[in-house]
């Protein structure tokens, strides 16, 4: 998966996994409700997801 691929499942689904918030894929992944492509997007992205979180808390 990639930024463009399409958010498969949840209440974003269907939009680009660009336009997902990071909160919630972040919230996904730590309570390991993402399956194998979506789950390895997040882990390759993983700094990028934490620091958009970090930045919209400030």
């Amino acid at each position: 998966m990639n930024d463009e691929s399409i958010m498969p499942s949840g209440k974003h689904k269907g939009k680009a996994l660009k336009d997902v918030p990071a909160h919630y894929l972040l919230w996904l992944y730590d309570n390991n409700r993402c399956r194998y492509e979506l789950k390895d997007y997040i882990l390759d992205n993983m700094d990028v997801l934490k620091e958009e979180v970090k930045e919209k808390e400030k």
